[in-house]
């Protein structure tokens, strides 16, 4: 049986959950793990139409600690939206 979701807390909008949430999409452009379902986001096409204002809110606090890996120099969303 299919359960009921639970509406999202407006105290959880611009939360450090929201950027954890976020973090997989501004790296790679993806959300792999489906983190962004409890913010309404099911499908790629809706997270791809919310990342460029999810980016200007929250891409300051994600370049804040982010580091460069092997296959990354610079995250998904910099290179596509520009600074924050």
């Amino acid at each position: 049986m299919a359960t009921k979701r639970k509406p999202l807390r407006r105290r959880q909008i611009g939360s450090e959950a929201e950027l954890a949430a976020w973090s997989d999409v501004f790296t790679c452009e993806f959300d792999f793990f489906n983190d962004l379902e409890p913010f309404g986001l099911l499908t790629d096409a809706e997270v791809k139409a919310a990342a460029p204002e999810a980016w200007k809110r929250l891409g300051g606090a994600f370049l804040g600690p982010w580091q460069p890996t092997d296959t990354r120099e610079t995250p998904w969303a910099l290179q596509e939206f520009g600074a924050p």
